[in-house]
């Protein structure tokens, strides 16, 4: 699981597949040249301080925002939306995927210490949770679409076993696409006596593995979500303007700050895979990009796991019901005095004005 240059190193393996710097030798070789150490040293030093930095910073981050979405969806629980209880499916995810965080510091710090069966585990709960963070936010979209573009007012009071339902499908067709990492993730141990939870060089190569795995990380973890969000959202946001409603202003920046995260978040590390994959089919030179493309795809990894730590932002803490429903929990917690409260209710009402009807009635927007 170290964050290394890999047979396969991306956002959805985060370090499990750390092949060519677990080497047997200080020298790795491109197209049949042995190359120095020195690139791979360089890139060691810059994991040791960036990966325990950043990933602390994310896990904690996202797993108060994450841990916050649940308490509030899980204590108002017979008045959840039906995207609130997407965003209940989100928040599980997303925190899923953060939990995997620490094992990543850890491996980077002293080498992988949790035995096989944590390595073939994580790496699958990975796998499934980036998979299905990512189709959920493509199910959020067309909720809202429904309810907002086609205005289907029995679509808002369907039953929450219907929601829960659609989302164990996605909880399913993301582990079936996950499993093989069940199998073609092992622990290796290199010359330093370090170990390395990472691929089977022979199970990932065989069977077109590689470009499989590689083709289900642009599309089904990017690109359909992308597609989804952009049709759902831009149809949203073309009938807002048309409907000459006040509340539409903050909906449509709402819809464009939603999309574009997404894309800013992603489109990088995407970008950086993408020019891996044709280093590794030695379309482009390996050596020339060797060093400058493994710190890109730490770098970029990073930024795609801040999408976790936004999502609460952008899909809970941004609507006018659920900020009302955290700061009632606080009030009955005694974090907050009857004072603060009405203060906070009244400067709510004053800047979310007649918004607030479109945001309760369809969760954030």
């Amino acid at each position: 699981m170290k964050i290394e240059m890999p047979l396969e190193f991306d956002y959805d393996s985060f370090s499990l597949e750390a092949e060519e710097f677990n080497s047997s030798s200080n020298d790795y070789v491109c197209h049949g040249v042995t190359a120095s150490s020195l690139d791979t040293n360089n890139i060691h030093a810059f994991q040791k301080v960036f990966i325990p930095l950043v990933y602390i910073f994310a896990f904690i981050l996202g797993t108060v925002g994450n841990g916050l979405v649940l308490f509030v969806l899980k204590h108002y629980k017979s008045a959840r939306t039906t995207t609130e209880n997407y965003l209940l499916h989100l928040a599980v995810a997303d925190l899923l995927l953060l939990f995997s965080l620490p094992f990543v510091v850890v491996e980077t710090m002293t080498g992988w210490i949790f035995g096989l069966f944590l390595c073939r585990t994580i790496s699958t709960i990975h796998k499934v949770n980036f998979y299905c963070s990512s189709l959920l936010l493509g199910c959020i979209s067309v909720d809202r679409y429904l309810a907002i573009v086609h205005a289907v007012h029995t679509y808002r009071k369907r039953k929450a076993i219907s929601i829960h339902i659609t989302c164990l499908a996605i909880w399913l067709f993301c582990l079936l696409l996950a499993l093989p990492y069940l199998f073609i993730v092992e622990v290796k141990t290199d010359y330093s006596n370090i170990s390395s939870c990472t691929f089977s060089e022979l199970n990932f190569q065989s069977n077109g593995w590689w470009q499989a795995s590689r083709f289900m990380h642009h599309f089904v973890g990017f690109l359909i979500p992308l597609v989804v969000m952009c049709f759902c959202y831009s149809t949203i946001i073309r009938t807002l303007c048309q409907s000459h409603r006040f509340e539409k202003h903050k909906a449509v920046r709402v819809a464009i700050v939603i999309t574009g995260v997404f894309f800013i978040c992603w489109i990088p590390n995407n970008i950086v895979i993408f020019m891996h994959t044709l280093m590794e089919l030695e379309v482009i030179p390996h050596c020339s990009f060797h060093q400058p493309l493994s710190i890109a795809i730490m770098v970029t990894e990073f930024i795609g796991f801040l999408h976790c730590c936004l999502n609460p932002i952008l899909y809970a803490f941004i609507g006018v019901k659920f900020r009302n429903d955290l700061i009632q929990i606080l009030h009955k917690l005694g974090c907050l005095s009857q004072h603060t409260l009405r203060r906070i209710i009244h400067l709510d009402r004053r800047g979310s004005g007649t918004e607030c009807e479109t945001a309760t009635s369809v969760s954030t927007f």
